[in-house]
C-alpha cells in the first residue's frame, strides 16, 4: 500500500456536507496595507480593499458552500473572527508563511472549521501556499508531498503565494486574489455517501436510463446526455446575474422546441464598473468552473465527452480586440459592449430531461439530478436573434431554413397575440451587436456580406401579418440611419463605429 503524505480531506467534507461545492482562493491579506503598493495599487485603503473582496467572495459562495483559503488570510489577527462573520460559507485554511500557527489551537473560536499547517489534498488535486516546486527548504514532509504530487499524472496543484503572475504552467493553478481578479473558484462538488448521490453519465444506472428512454420515449440518447451536461453546468453557474443562456438548448428549455442541438451558448455580459482585465478574469473564472464539473461528470477525463457528437466543446472567446482562450469548455464568451438591457431577460427554473421521464415512468431514480435558475433572452430576443440569421448569415441555406423554422414556431407559440413594441429598439441593438462579435472574431468577409444588402427571399414564407411587421422593422428610420452607417464604413473602421453607434443609443 502506498502511503499519501498529504491528507485527503474530500471525504471528511463529502460526510459533513453533501452535495456542496468547493471553492478555492488564496491570500486575501487583509489589512495589509503595503500590500496596496507592491501588487493592489487599484485600492486607495485596505477597507476599500477588504469589502471588495468580501463583496465578492458573498456574490460567488453561499452560505452552506465550502470553501478554502490558501494561505495569509489576514495581517491582524484580531480582527479573523469578525471578518469571517460577514464571509458566506464553511471556511478552511492553509497557513500561510505570513499567518500564524496559533490559529491551529484557536481556529473553532474565529469562524474556521478547520486549519492546515501542512498542503492538503481533495481527491487528486493538491492544495497549497506556495507551489509545490523544488525548493531549498530543508522540510522532510514537504518534499515527500512533492514526490507524491509529482507522481500523480491527473493532479493540480492549486496554490497561493505568487502574486504578480498569472500565467500557469502545466499541472498548477494560481489561486491569488490577484490571480482570479478576488472571486474565489470552484474546483468541484462534493457527494452525499449515504443515500443520494450524483448521477454520472458513465454509471451503469445512466445506461439503464439511456436505454429506458430510447425504448419508452423514443428519445436521442446523444440528446440525453448533452441536456444533462448542460443542465449540470447551470445548475453550477456562480453568475446568475451576470450571465445568460441563448441558442438551441434555451430555445428547448424556453418552448420545448427541439432541433438539432449544437452547443450551449452561455454570454456573460461585460460589466462596465470593472476594469477590462477583471471582466475576462470574471470569464475565465467561468470557464475554469465549467471545466472542473465537466471533469467531475465524466469522473474520468473530458475525452468521454467527445464520444458524443450532438455535444459541442469549445474553447471560451472574449469578445474585445484579442481572443482568450483557457482549456475545453462549453461555448462561452463575453459580450463587450452596452448592447443589454435588465428587461431583456427573464429567470426561468428548469430539471433535465432525464429527470422529467424518468418522474414518468415506474423506473426508480434515487440520484441527484440537476436543477437550475437562470437568466435568458425573451421570446423577441430570440426572434432578433433569428431573424438577423435570416437576413444576414452568409451561405448555408441550411441553417437560415432551420432559423426560420425555429421563428415561426416562436412567434406562432408565443407572440402571435402580442405587439412585440420593443422589438424595433431590441433588433438594433443585436444587429451591432453581432457585427462586434463577426469583427472580434476576424470573420471580415461576412462583415462585407452584410454590408452588401439583406437577403429577404425567405421572408416570404411567413406569416402575413409577421411579413409586415418585420418589413415595418427593416423600413425603421433608426435602423436605417444605423445600417448605412456600418454599411458606408470601411470593414477596419466597423468596430469603432459599431462602438461610436452603441453608445448614441444608450
Amino acid at each position: 500500500m502506498i502511503r499519501s503524505f498529504c491528507k485527503d480531506i474530500y471525504k471528511m467534507l463529502c460526510k459533513r456536507y453533501p452535495n456542496r461545492k468547493i471553492y478555492i482562493i488564496g491570500d486575501q491579506h487583509f489589512y495589509h496595507k503595503n500590500i496596496i503598493n507592491y501588487t493592489r495599487s487599484n485600492f486607495s485603503d485596505v477597507f476599500s480593499m477588504n469589502e471588495y473582496i468580501i463583496k465578492l467572495h458573498n456574490e460567488t459562495v453561499d452560505k452552506d458552500d465550502i470553501v478554502i483559503f490558501c494561505g495569509d488570510f489576514s495581517f491582524k489577527n484580531n480582527y479573523i473572527k469578525i471578518i469571517l462573520e460577514k464571509m458566506n460559507g464553511h471556511k478552511y485554511l492553509i497557513l500561510g508563511n505570513h499567518d500564524s500557527e496559533d490559529l491551529i489551537k484557536n481556529y473553532p473560536n474565529l469562524g474556521f472549521e478547520g486549519v492546515f499547517k501542512e498542503p492538503i489534498k481533495i481527491n487528486n488535486n493538491y492544495l497549497s501556499h506556495e507551489p509545490l516546486i523544488d525548493n531549498e527548504r530543508n522540510d522532510l514532509n514537504l518534499q515527500l508531498i512533492l514526490k507524491e504530487f509529482k507522481s500523480c499524472i491527473n493532479g493540480i496543484n492549486y496554490h497561493g503565494h505568487i502574486h504578480t503572475s498569472d500565467n500557469d504552467i502545466e499541472n498548477y493553478k494560481n489561486v491569488t486574489c490577484e490571480a482570479l481578479n478576488y472571486r474565489p473558484i470552484m474546483i468541484g462538488k462534493t457527494e452525499n455517501l449515504n443515500n443520494e448521490k450524483d448521477l454520472f453519465i458513465n454509471s451503469s444506472y445512466f445506461d439503464k436510463a439511456l436505454t429506458f428512454l430510447r425504448d419508452k420515449h423514443n428519445l436521442n440518447p446523444d440528446l440525453v446526455i448533452s441536456d444533462y451536461i448542460y443542465s449540470s453546468i447551470l445548475e453550477n453557474g456562480c453568475y446568475q446575474n451576470k450571465y445568460f443562456v441563448q441558442g438551441s438548448y434555451g430555445l428547448l428549455k424556453k418552448y420545448n422546441f427541439l432541433s438539432k442541438m449544437s452547443d450551449l451558448d452561455i454570454s456573460l455580459i461585460y460589466d462596465k464598473s470593472i476594469s477590462k482585465r477583471k471582466n475576462i478574469g470574471l470569464l475565465k473564472n467561468m470557464v475554469d468552473e465549467s471545466y472542473e464539473l465537466l471533469k467531475q461528470i465524466d469522473r474520468i477525463n473530458l475525452k468521454f465527452l467527445k464520444r458524443y457528437p450532438s455535444l459541442s466543446i469549445f474553447e471560451a472567446l472574449y469578445t474585445s480586440e484579442s481572443s482568450y482562450f483557457s482549456y475545453c469548455c462549453l461555448d462561452t464568451n463575453l459580450v463587450m459592449f452596452n448592447c443589454y438591457k435588465d428587461n431583456d431577460f427573464f429567470k426561468l427554473s428548469e430539471i433535465s430531461i432525464i429527470e422529467k421521464f424518468l418522474k414518468k415512468s415506474s423506473l426508480s431514480c434515487e440520484y441527484k439530478l440537476p436543477h437550475f435558475q437562470n437568466n435568458f433572452l425573451i421570446p423577441e430576443g430570440d426572434i432578433a436573434n433569428l431573424l438577423l440569421q435570416i437576413l444576414f448569415q452568409k451561405g448555408n441555406e441550411e441553417k437560415k431554413l432551420l432559423a426560420l423554422k425555429k421563428l415561426q414556431y416562436v412567434y406562432e407559440h408565443y407572440l402571435k397575440n402580442k405587439n412585440m413594441e420593443n422589438f424595433d429598439d431590441i433588433f438594433k441593438r443585436f444587429f451591432l451587436r453581432n457585427i462586434y462579435l463577426l469583427f472580434t472574431m476576424n470573420r471580415y468577409s461576412e462583415i462585407e456580406y452584410i454590408q452588401n444588402g439583406y437577403d429577404i427571399s425567405l421572408l416570404s414564407h411567413l406569416p402575413r401579418d409577421l411579413k409586415f411587421r418585420f418589413f415595418d422593422t427593416l423600413d425603421n428610420y433608426e435602423f436605417l440611419a444605423i445600417y448605412n452607417e456600418i454599411a458606408s464604413t470601411s470593414v477596419p473602421q466597423v468596430l469603432n463605429k459599431s462602438k461610436e453607434i452603441i453608445k448614441k443609443l444608450n
